[in-house]
């Protein structure tokens, strides 16, 4: 295993997950799911310490030295969290993604840290996620 992807446990992502792993030749990395996703890493005191811990524990079994940070839109971890979706997910996520980019930059020195937000999309037949797309 070369990466970790710290992504929300939400099914109906799932496939757009896959397939960033895959157009990121990571198909057999390791995945730490949780609802949210980084939005875990996120929030001060235990909650924080325990998923640093986990990723830890990640990084030191495999050698892992590439992190990715998944969010997606219409994410019910961040309504639940938030209390609702009234606000610019978009811009939320992105935010949340860089900050938490930091947090593992400077906690894990020797890791390199990717950003992907997956986006909701009308499609025509139906609403659904669609390819991840790089933040920056």
């Amino acid at each position: 295993m070369t990466a970790l992807f710290i992504a929300c446990a939400d099914g109906l992502a799932a496939a757009a997950l896959a397939a960033l792993q895959e157009k990121e030749g990571e198909t057999d990395a390791d995945r730490f799911l949780v609802p949210g996703g980084p939005l875990v890493l996120t929030r001060p005191g235990m909650e924080r310490r325990v998923a640093l811990d986990c990723v830890r524990t990640q990084l030191d079994l495999h050698g892992i030295r590439t992190v990715y940070l998944v969010s997606h839109q219409e994410c019910r971890a961040y309504e639940h969290s938030l209390g609702g979706l009234g606000f610019d997910q978009q811009e939320l996520l992105a935010r949340d993604l860089r900050r938490v980019k930091a947090l593992l930059e400077n906690t894990f020195t020797d890791v390199e840290v990717r950003c992907f937000i997956i986006p909701w999309r009308e499609n025509g037949e139906a609403p659904g996620f669609d390819e991840a797309e790089p933040v920056e």
